[in-house]
C-alpha cells in the first residue's frame, strides 16, 4: 500500500504491510534518510497507532503510522535557560518565558518548548500550571511536584491567583472592567461577542492603568496598558483588546497593523507581557513576582 501525504506534503500516513522498524519504514516509504527519520522520531513528529513515539521500535503489519514531515521549528538554540529562571523553589520555578517559544509540546514538535528545555536544564520532572501564547513573553509558574501542580490549579480555578499583564497598544483602551463572551473553538483567531450567547465562555479583565509609552513604535503614538486578568481563556487579552479597538502592537492575527518594532529594533513575538503573579499558599505564605516588559528597556 503506497503512503498518502496531505496537501503541502506535511503529513504522511502509512499502514505497515510487513514487519520492520519504525525508522526503516520512514526511510522506505517516505523517502527520508536514516538520519532524517531518526530526527523526526526524536522530535516527537511520528505517531504509531495514534500515539506519539520518541524512539525507534519494531513495527508489525497493520500498524498505522502518521509522520509530520516538516515540523514547525521554534528558536530555542542560543537561549541560556538557566538565566530565564527568576525564582527556584523545591516545589516550583518561576520563569521569564521568551517570546516565540511554546510552553509545552506541539503536535509535531515535543522538544523545542519551554517545558522540555527546562527539564533538560534542571534535570528533573516539571509540570504545567499555566500557559502563555507562543508569541507572549513574561512570567510563568512551572510546578516541580504534582502536589504543587494540584494546589496551583485549585488557585486558578478559584480565581485566587492574581495575574497582571502589560500590553503595548497604539490606541488607548478605556480604563475599567471589560466582559466579552468567547465562542468555544480550537481554532484561532478566537471569536468573541459583547453579549452572552448559549455555550460561550465569559472573558473578564480589568484595564487598571493606561499611560503613554516611554518607547517609540512605528505609529503616531503608543500606550502602556496594565491589565488584571480575571479569567484565563486562550488568546483572551488579545481578542478583548482588539474588540475594544486597541489591538496589541505586532498582533496581526487580531488586527494590528503596527510591527513590533521598539526604538528601531524588531522584537520577537507581540507587545504582550506577563508582568506579575502573586498568590497565597495553603500554608498562608504569600508569593509575589514581578518584572518589566522588554519595551521598557
Amino acid at each position: 500500500m503506497p503512503h498518502k501525504t496531505s496537501s503541502k506534503g506535511r503529513v504522511g500516513h502509512y499502514v505497515a504491510k510487513e514487519a520492520t522498524t519504525l525508522v526503516e519504514c520512514l526511510v522506505q516509504h517516505f523517502g527520508l534518510t536514516t538520519e532524517e527519520g531518526e530526527r523526526l522520531v526524536s522530535f516527537g513528529s511520528v505517531y504509531q497507532d495514534r500515539q506519539r513515539v520518541d524512539s525507534d521500535r519494531a513495527l508489525s503489519p497493520g500498524q498505522y503510522i502518521r509522520v509530520h514531515l516538516n515540523p514547525k521549528r521554534f528558536p530555542v538554540e542560543g537561549i541560556d535557560w538557566a538565566t530565564t529562571i527568576v525564582h527556584r523553589d523545591k516545589a516550583f520555578v518561576v520563569v521569564n518565558k521568551p517570546a516565540g517559544i511554546p510552553v509545552h509540546a506541539t503536535l509535531d514538535n515535543q522538544v523545542e518548548n519551554l517545558l522540555h528545555q527546562l527539564r533538560v536544564a534542571l534535570g528533573g520532572a516539571l509540570y504545567v500550571t499555566q500557559r502563555l501564547d507562543t508569541d507572549v513573553s513574561g512570567l510563568i509558574v512551572v510546578a516541580r511536584t504534582q502536589e504543587f501542580q494540584r494546589q496551583f490549579n485549585r488557585l486558578l480555578a478559584d480565581r485566587k491567583l492574581k495575574k497582571r499583564y502589560r500590553a503595548l497598544v497604539t490606541t488607548a483602551p478605556e480604563v475599567g472592567r471589560h466582559i466579552h463572551y468567547m465562542e468555544p473553538s480550537e481554532r484561532s483567531p478566537k471569536t468573541i461577542a459583547s453579549e452572552a450567547r448559549p455555550g460561550w465562555q465569559e472573558c473578564a479583565l480589568r484595564v487598571v492603568k493606561v499611560e503613554p509609552a516611554s518607547c517609540a513604535v512605528p505609529a503616531p503614538g503608543a500606550f502602556d496598558v496594565e491589565i488584571d486578568l480575571e479569567t484565563g481563556r486562550t488568546h483572551q487579552i488579545r481578542a478583548q483588546l482588539s474588540a475594544i479597538g486597541s489591538p496589541i502592537v505586532g498582533d496581526t492575527m487580531y488586527g494590528s497593523r503596527t510591527p513590533y518594532k521598539v526604538n528601531g529594533t524588531r522584537l520577537p513575538g507581540i507587545g504582550l507581557f506577563s508582568a506579575s503573579n502573586s498568590w497565597i499558599s495553603p500554608e498562608g505564605r504569600e508569593w509575589a513576582f514581578a518584572l518589566s516588559p522588554q519595551w521598557m528597556g
